[in-house]
């Protein structure tokens, strides 16, 4: 009986450390937001890896052999470099125009191979990497839900709201409480 009350205390109490590791990491991030994106993201990476929330790399699912693209997708490399530059400016307004001109390709070209590669639009694919980056900010810093989105790469918090909802069925206020416990 003493043994299982021990580590229920250890265990809250490394809940107690991760919880603050992680609102350090946002902490850091925010402050580092408009002067070195880079160092922002790290931080927000290693939140998350904590939350277990995502991993370091964006997930995709290519098919084919490492640098043979599907029929009419992206090469496995221009893949990531199109999502290394999704990830690298998440925060900031990202144009198709910009994306596929990392990777040296026409918009409609970009477009239509990024779908076919990864499932959905850039775009959309960008809106959902952004959401996705409010919850991990959303359950582990209680900063207001308007900063929130900025630091998104929203326009402002009805722009999150929208967004938020069609991607996760409900608002982030809402889902915010229902994670909060």
């Amino acid at each position: 009986m003493r043994e299982e009350h021990a580590l229920q205390m250890k265990s809250q109490a490394q809940g107690r450390h991760a919880a603050a590791q992680v609102s350090d990491l946002v902490r850091r991030a925010m402050s580092f937001f408009e002067t070195d994106r880079a160092t922002a993201w790290r931080c927000l990476n290693d939140a998350s890896n904590l939350l277990g929330i995502e991993s370091n790399e964006p997930s995709i699912e290519l098919r084919g052999a490492p640098d043979v693209p599907r029929r009419g997708g992206l090469p496995k490399w221009r893949a990531k470099q199109a999502l290394e530059y999704i990830e690298a400016n998440l925060g900031s307004k990202i144009a198709i125009g910009e994306m596929a001109g990392f990777v040296a390709l026409s918009k409609s070209h970009f477009s239509r191979a990024f779908k076919q590669s990864l499932g959905s639009s850039p775009m959309s694919y960008v809106a959902t990497r952004r959401v996705e980056r409010a919850k991990v900010m959303m359950t582990s810093s209680r900063e207001r839900l308007s900063d929130i989105a900025l630091a998104c790469g929203f326009a402002d918090q009805s722009h999150l709201n929208r967004y938020f909802r069609r991607v996760v069925g409900i608002s982030p206020g809402l889902w915010r409480r229902n994670v909060a416990g």
